[in-house]
This record gives structure tokens, sequence and C-alpha cells, in this order.
């Protein structure tokens, strides 16, 4: 009994022994509570993980690169690998907690390294310190880990107030990151971004308008490119409008507001607008509302291009859409006539205030009316340097119509040979009066004339010889100092006899005389003109006289 009893006594004892902890066991108990601590410490304290996509990871180092904010470091690059194709670089960013709410989807990172462009040079403090990341935080609310860095930097400031805008095109645009907006020659804002789009085949910029300028761009702006040299052929002549340096090299876009129009409610940010060719172009693109017809031209309609205009007495009113239109209806093979068809747009907006007081099918019923009076299209040249033509639309009264005519889905506007179709049609009707005319009995009488002519003009050339001998004698040479002379003595003749000279008073004297004969002569000349006798048997004396008888 008292070995069982000092047996359990003893396991007692050892079972005491056991449960007793030894100070040694603090040292680990302690190093794994710092470490839980520390784990807990680093993963509440990590921030999130961005992962961005880069062309090539130049300037770029594992742990040394900065992800910085207003040059504050927010981040710094962990890790960096190629993409699964082999055709980028993956850089893993760890970036502070305090950065996770400007994650979201538009914030913006590019690489900051030395730069030469348009707007200068810029990044050279990197030469020393090295690359790094910018960070430009975004207004989203939707947060977002994986961004595409940017090419090259936007070229506005984060803390710059002002408005961006979407900017599409369509057109062979060559704007460029950081190229101007202008304003009636004010820099205003620039280009920021340009994407092109696959599926649509349009050019796509984000523009940046700086504060207070945002507040000209409203929802009824149009914007255009702006060109430092502007070349017009007008009826004018050439003008040419050559604007500053910097609008030749830069370019840019320019605004404004379509004439009359009304300016409209203010833009909002990230509002789309379309990019114009030209100022001309945007004026061409407010008229959106317009009367589609079908023109079938029996005339040539090379130089005729779409965006050509359709005038009506020098005012444009409409605009060609399509040189030729074909669909399944219409097509050459079942066109009897081969006409050209061509598609316009007829575009009462260009006429004022006419489409806000008539509707559609008012206005067709007014055209009509018109192809009853004789409207019709023709094909005429708009420039002879060029050979670009326009559809021009005049009255013929002895133009017939037969009614409206459809093809397809469209009415037949009614046309009819252009000027140069009936000028050549009046030169084939002079010409086919020329090959009617006589030619042969013509030339005959013509070879007579030239023969005759020939006869005369040969005997006028012996005359012209002959003339031409005579002159030539020494005698005939001889005349003019002759009659020189001559005329000098009948000079001196008729200055001697005038008054003062002695020949002059001789000369009045003796007319004195022959007066004074004359008079005495007188008598005698009355009695011989009365009596011829007189001069032989004397002159009859008068009988005496007879007194008369005693009463």
């Amino acid at each position: 009994m008292n070995d069982e009893a000092n047996q359990a006594t003893q396991a007692k004892k050892l079972a005491a022994k056991r449960m007793r902890l030894s100070p040694v066991w603090l040292i680990p108990l302690g190093a794994v509570l710092i470490g839980a601590w520390l784990l807990f410490q680093n993963v509440t304290s990590r921030g999130p993980t961005v992962q961005l996509e880069l062309n090539n990871a130049e300037g770029l180092e594992k742990g040394k690169t900065a992800v910085k904010v207003l040059n504050l470091d927010v981040g710094t690059v962990k890790d960096l690998r190629l993409t699964n194709d082999v055709s980028g670089v993956i850089a893993e960013i760890s970036m502070q907690p305090s950065m996770e709410e400007l994650l979201v989807e538009d914030t913006e990172f590019w690489v900051v390294k030395p730069r030469v462009g348009r707007q200068g040079i810029s990044g050279l403090g990197t030469i020393i310190s090295g690359a790094y990341i910018q960070m430009r935080p975004g207004e989203s609310n939707k947060p977002a880990f994986r961004f595409r860095v940017l090419e090259q930097p936007p070229p506005t400031r984060p803390d710059v107030p002002g408005l961006t805008l979407e900017l599409i095109s369509q057109g062979d645009d060559t704007l460029s990151i950081g190229d101007p907006l202008v304003f009636k020659g004010q820099t205003v804002g620039q280009v920021e971004t340009t994407e092109f789009d696959v599926d649509t085949l349009e050019v796509r910029y984000r523009i940046f308008i700086e504060s207070p300028y945002d507040k000209l761009i409203t929802k009824n702006t149009q914007f255009w490119l702006r060109s430092g040299i502007d070349v017009q052929l007008t009826s004018r002549g050439v003008e040419v409008q050559v604007g500053s340096l910097q609008a030749i090299l830069a370019g840019g876009v320019t605004f404004g507001l379509p004439d009359g129009a009304d300016a409209g409610p203010r833009a909002t940010k990230n509002d789309k607008y379309v990019l114009h060719a030209s100022s001309a172009a945007a004026q061409e693109d407010r008229f959106d509302k317009s009367l589609k017809y079908i023109v079938l031209f029996d005339d040539s309609v090379r130089g005729l291009n779409a965006g050509a205009s359709v005038e009506f007495r020098g005012l444009r009113v409409g605009t060609v859409l399509e040189v030729p239109y074909f669909d399944e209806k219409i097509n050459l093979e079942n066109m009897q006539d081969f006409n050209i068809p061509v598609l316009i747009s007829y575009e009462p907006e260009r006429l004022g205030d006419a489409w806000e007081n008539q509707t559609q099918e008012q206005w067709r019923e007014r055209l009509s009316g018109l192809f009853k009076r004789g409207l019709r299209a023709t094909v005429e040249s708009a420039s002879l340097l060029t050979g670009a033509m326009f559809v021009d639309l005049q009255f013929n009264e002895k133009a017939k119509y037969d009614g409206s005519v459809t093809i397809g889905k469209y009415e037949v506007f009614p046309s009819q040979p252009g000027g140069f179709a009936t000028l050549e049609e009046k030169v084939t009707r002079i010409l086919d009066k020329v090959n009617n005319l006589p030619i042969e009995s013509l030339i005959g009488e013509l070879e007579g004339t030239l023969q005759s002519t020939t006869k005369t003009l040969s005997q006028a050339e012996r005359t012209l010889s002959s003339l031409n001998s005579i002159l030539k004698d020494d005698a005939v040479r001889e005349l003019p100092a002759e009659l020189q002379s001559t005329m000098q003595e009948v000079r001196d003749t008729l200055n001697s006899f005038q008054n003062g000279n002695p020949a002059y008073d001789n000369l009045n004297r003796s007319l004195k005389k022959l007066n004074r004969v004359l008079e005495d002569l007188a008598p005698l000349a009355e009695t011989l003109r009365s009596d011829p006798n007189a001069l032989i048997f004397g002159e009859d004396q008068p009988a005496d006289p007879v007194p008369k008888a005693a009463q």
C-alpha cells in the first residue's frame, strides 16, 4: 500500500513539474508576438498595388524609381516584367495607403524624363536624379488599379482651372500633342491627347481650355483647323492671307460661332465637338436640314465632286452629296439614256428663316411648283484653272414638266444641258451651215480675186519704182531749193510795198493821178455810151425853140 501511495505522490509531482513553463520559452514567444505585430502593422500600413502598362522600361529601376504627385513621393516601382505577349512592360507600383482614393479610372501616369518638343525643353532635372513616374489624380468615382502610361506628358498642369473637351475628326488632320488652341490670336488652350479609332476611322483629340477662356465655349461653338496660310480663288482674283509665324509652324485649332447663330448654353466637361477642316467647312456643316433629290445629267460630270455647291443665280442653296449616286435601283444598266445620277441636297436654311416658317412637305410642294415654272439644274464650270464644276439652278420657261418622278427613294430634280453643251450645240449648227456653203465655187472666185489683186500689186510696184527713179533725179532734188528762193523773192517784193517805203509812195501818187484822169474821161465815156457817132459828127445840138402863137 505504501508503495502504491508513493508512486501516486511521485506521479502528481511529475505532472505538476511538467505543467510549469520554463523562462526560456518566453524568448521565442515574445519573438512570435513581435513578428505578428509587425506583420499586422505591415499589412495595415501597406498601400494598394498598381500595375502600369508601358511600351518599354527606359529610365525605370526596380525598387528605386519613385511615383510622384506634385513632386511628392507617393509610391515606388516594386517590380518590372514583360507582358505575356512580350509587346510591352508591366510595372508594379507599391502606393501609399492614402493614395487609394485617388486611383480612379481617369487617373493618369507618365514618365518624366528629358524631352525636347514644341513646348520647349522639359525634364532636365531628371538627368541627375533619374526618371520618375508622374501621377495626375482623376475625378471619377470608379476605382481602378491598372493603367496605361501616356507616351507624352499632358501639357496642362493639374492645378490649372479650365475645361476639357473632345474633338472628333474624320479628315487627314495633323494635330499633335501640345498644338495650341487659339481664339482671335490669343492662345487659350492646347491639345492634350490624340487617339485614332480603327473601328470608326475617326481621330479623337482631347483639348483643354484654360480659365477664364472656357466661358467662350458654348453648345453651338464650332472648331476648325487653324491655317497659317490661306489661299482663295475668288471673282476678285487670288486672295492670300498669311498668319503669324507661330500659326504657320504650329498650326493648331481655333473656334467661333456660326454667323447669325445664338451662343446657347455653356459647354460642360468632356462635351464632344466636330473638328472641321476650315471655317468655310464649319459654316457649311450648320445646315443640317435638307431635301435630297437625284439629278440625271446628260452632260459630262468631270470635275463635279462631292461637296460642290448648288447655286441659284450665284447664291448657294445646296450641296452635292455623291457623284455618281448608285444603289440597287439606280445603275447604268437600267438607264436607257445612260444619264449620270448625282445626289444633291437642297438646304432651305441657307435662305434665312424660311425653314422655320415652312415644313419639309411645304418646301417640296413649293419646289414642285418651281419645276412647273421651268426650274432646271445644269452643270457649270466653277473655275477654268482647276476644272471644278458646280450645279447651277436656272429657269427655262420653254422647258416641259411631265410631273414628279421618283427613282428609288429620291425624287428626280429636272435638269437640262449646261452652258458647255449648249455652246457645243451652237458650234455644231454653225459647222453644219459652213459645210452646206458652196465652198468650191467660193474658192474659185477667191483664186480669181487673188490673181487680179496680184496683178494690181505688180502694177503698183512698177509705178512706185518709176516714182522712185524720178525722185532720185538731181533736177527734182533741186526743186525745193529753187522754190524756196522764189518764195523769198516774192516775200521781198511784197515787203517793198509796205507803208513808208519810196516804192509805196510812188505807187500811191501814180494811183491818184490815174484817178484824176479817169474822172476827166468820165464825161467822154458817158457821151460815147449814149451817142457813139458824136466822136465823128459831133454832138447833136438841141433844136431852136418855137414860140407859141398868140391866142
